[in-house]
């Protein structure tokens, strides 16, 4: 007798046919509120990927829990924030301690006590926060940037997040104006994400943090004036992906030896005597170099070799102090360059003298860039025309004859038509097939700072000239205004400097 409806199969020694049993999908088939708490139990990426399985359990993540998934307390400042405090502070201990996603506390300078503030880490962490957020704005004035306790020294009374704070599946931690320990030996085997801002913590502390972080993936450092020396040789970081170093002013040496996953790094701050290139530059894709660069002379360092030898990367952007180091180097030994995968390249110009603009020849003919698609110049805004200025004593630079055959886009900020700035353009013009020319003039602050507006600085008589300059491919289009769209902005749109 043939079962009844099951699919049927042929068998291995010949034609008859057994039935095939279907698989059933019992948990699909639960109610609502099973399959919810079902999800509740799961950490906060594992129930979004149950969206996966059917049409049944896609979106269902959203309704996993009937309370808010995320917890912010935003106490405004001023008088009103000690009538926010007991308001909100009370809605938490109605709430319960049910898991929660997100737990976000953003303060003001005097508003809460170290007590009260471990009250909310302890919260969160019985909660098993995944996404933790401390935020002190205002501070007491100690010189930070964005936030209190960001300046070298600590500051009395200033509140303090021990680390680790407790949940059992945190995955992301930001924190804001505080200041940060660590205990040694720890471990948080959840934790991927760190950003760090205005934060008072000592070189051994962050070393501390990172090493119990062995999922890391990215780290953000902005404003962490107290550190000097980031070094992560001894810990590793294996995951991290992701590394930015903001306006750590202090710091002056940056030292991470195993990081085989790292594609990202951005630094920007003071001159970086020894950085990360040397011992994690095989992996890395995007490199952001923007330094203020010493006083006088040019000290040793590694930057010139470790840029020139990172042939995987594919994005590049250097400011001029960077660009000058590499210039010099190679002006005194002969040099290889091995970015041939670099597809973009942008140049934050802090002058654009007769030493600037040889720098720039010096380094396009020294790199070989077949695969180069977008060139970018960030010019500076000083309203006179500087070249004749020369800041270094280097010969002449003639422009490269050559290399940019796959260049389809370039885009020159804060384009005034000064002299050497118009030496590029016909540079440009003449030895690559363009399809897209932008001159963006100056931007200037609205009065009432609501917005930038542009200035008219380009008069039509300098266009015309711009116009009817040689170029490689007739086809090329010459645009004056900023278009709307983030398909011509360079990958590193968030410059760190203010030019």
């Amino acid at each position: 007798m043939e079962g009844g409806g099951g699919k049927r199969r042929r068998s291995e020694g010949g034609g008859h046919e057994a039935p095939e049993e279907e698989e059933e999908d019992r948990i699909s088939d639960l109610p609502d509120a099973l399959r919810l708490q079902i999800l509740s139990l799961l950490p906060l990426k594992s129930a979004i990927r149950t969206g996966a399985l059917s049409s049944r359990w896609r979106g269902l993540w959203e309704q996993r829990w009937p309370e808010p998934s995320s917890v912010r307390v935003r106490l405004p400042p001023g008088a009103a924030g000690a009538a926010a405090r007991v308001e909100q502070f009370g809605l938490i201990d109605r709430r319960g301690r049910r898991r929660v996603d997100c737990f976000s506390l953003a303060f003001h300078g005097g508003q809460l006590a170290q007590p009260d503030l471990r009250r909310c880490l302890d919260y969160a962490a019985a909660c098993e926060v995944e996404d933790l957020q401390l935020r002190l704005d205002g501070g007491s004035g100690r010189g930070s940037r964005g936030g209190g306790g960001g300046g070298a020294t600590r500051g009395r009374g200033m509140l303090t997040v021990h680390f680790p704070v407790g949940s059992r599946l945190l995955a992301r931690l930001s924190i804001r104006g505080l200041n940060l320990t660590a205990a040694a030996n720890a471990m948080v085997a959840t934790l991927e994400v760190i950003h760090l801002h205005s934060v008072f913590l000592t070189d051994a502390a962050l070393r501390r943090v990172v090493g119990a972080c062995p999922r890391l993936r990215e780290l953000d450092l902005r404003y962490c004036r107290r550190l000097r020396r980031i070094d992560f040789s001894a810990v590793g970081v294996p995951n991290l992906r992701s590394f930015t170093v903001v306006d750590c002013s202090r710091t002056t040496e940056v030292r991470v030896l195993v990081a085989p996953r790292l594609r990202s790094f951005r630094f920007s701050g003071a001159f970086l005597s020894s950085n990360i290139l040397s011992g994690a530059g095989g992996s890395l894709e995007h490199l952001y170099i923007c330094s203020g660069g010493p006083e006088t002379g040019l000290p040793p360092t590694n930057l010139p070799t470790s840029v020139l030898n990172l042939s995987n990367l594919s994005v590049l952007t250097l400011c001029s102090i960077a660009l000058q180091y590499i210039s010099a180097s190679t002006a005194k030994a002969v040099t290889e360059s091995k970015l041939h995968s670099l597809r973009e390249l942008h140049f934050l110009m802090f002058g654009m003298a007769n030493s600037n603009l040889a720098d720039i020849y010096s380094f396009l003919k020294t790199c070989s860039f077949p695969q180069l698609e977008r060139f970018f110049v960030q010019l500076p805004t000083n309203i006179r025309d500087s070249f004749t200025e020369n800041f270094l004593e280097v010969a002449e630079e003639d422009p490269p004859k050559g290399g940019l055959e796959n260049l389809w886009l370039a885009k020159m900020t804060n384009f005034k038509g000064h002299r050497n700035e118009m030496q590029l353009v016909e540079f440009l013009l003449r030895k690559s097939s363009l399809k897209k020319l932008l001159l963006i003039a100056p931007t200037e602050d609205h009065p009432q700072g609501l917005r930038k507006i542009q200035s008219d600085v380009l008069p039509n008589l300098l266009k015309t000239e711009i116009m009817h300059l040689e170029r490689a491919s007739a086809n090329t289009q010459i645009i004056f205004s900023e278009p709307d769209g983030p398909h011509i902005q360079p990958l590193h749109s968030e410059v760190f400097v203010r030019f």
